[in-house]
């Protein structure tokens, strides 16, 4: 089959279709007409080298990092599908550091921090931690759009969906892999971890944070990380700790890498939703 025969085409939507819906679809799509020598990016085949960047070396596709732990372009290549993870958790774009009600004096402290990274003047990162409602996203996606802003790398991720996106790379021929997945989160200049803790846990779940967390650790990035599951049992909380949802080794790695944001103040969420 040719580039851009129909017929073909068909056939493979077809079939991706008719499979399980597991992963990424367009992913699969993309890669399964890659393997057939089909669409507009197979001419070079399936193996071809993606395209870097002249002044950085970086990749220039966005697609491509999916597939290559390289570092990715950043002077603009990847910048629009980093803004597209901040607008999935912020559609109305609302979430800035302008916007956020910093009247708390622990979101003000948090804030301050966050700023601090912005401007180079802090490279570790930050472990805001409180209940839901808080403003510890809004701080996060404000933060990020903050340094796409200035030109700086930042990866959006929340902790759940990335864990299930490294367990869908099992079923997937082919696609991408474990390690290619941890490894592209790791290039990042500043990762931001939303919902930590929220992931299922089990074995092979502790053992994917792990090798994020390691990785993270080993390409000295920085990490500003949010939680809502508490350091003790304290006050009368009865669910996990982050003791028992995580081993020393995880541990250890978050407290290198971050400095922990108590984040109080009222449930920010059930006030929008009163009238």
């Amino acid at each position: 089959m040719g580039s851009g025969d129909p017929t073909g085409i068909a056939d493979v939507l077809n079939n991706v279709l008719a499979k399980p819906a597991t992963g990424d679809l367009a992913g699969r799509i993309g890669r399964e007409l890659a393997a057939q020598r089909l669409g507009a990016d197979s001419a070079g085949g399936a193996g071809r080298e993606p395209e870097r960047c002249g002044r950085c070396g970086g990749l220039r596709d966005g697609r491509d990092h999916e597939s290559h732990a390289d570092r990715v372009c950043r002077c603009g290549g990847r910048e629009g599908r980093l803004l597209s993870y901040l607008d999935a958790a912020d559609p109305e774009r609302r979430m800035t550091f302008g916007a956020l009600d910093a009247s708390e004096p622990t979101v003000s402290a948090a804030l301050g921090a966050a700023r601090g990274i912005v401007a180079c003047e802090r490279r570790r990162g930050m472990l805001l931690m409180g209940p839901p409602g808080r403003g510890k996203t809004f701080l996060m996606v404000g933060l990020g759009r903050a340094l796409l802003g200035r030109g700086r790398d930042a990866g959006y991720y929340n902790a759940a969906r990335l864990v299930s996106r490294v367990q869908d790379t099992y079923g997937e021929n082919g696609g991408e892999t474990r390690r290619a997945v941890v490894e592209s989160v790791a290039s990042h200049e500043v990762v931001l971890l939303d919902d930590l803790g929220k992931e299922h846990a089990s074995a092979n779940v502790e053992s994917i944070v792990y090798e994020l967390f390691d990785a993270l650790f080993l390409a000295r990035v920085t990490l500003v990380a949010a939680t809502n599951v508490p350091a003790t049992g304290e006050g009368g909380y009865r669910g996990p700790t982050l003791s028992d949802r995580y081993d020393e080794a995880v541990r250890s790695r978050l407290r290198a890498m971050c400095e922990r944001f108590v984040v109080k103040g009222e449930d920010r969420r059930r006030e929008a939703w009163e009238w």
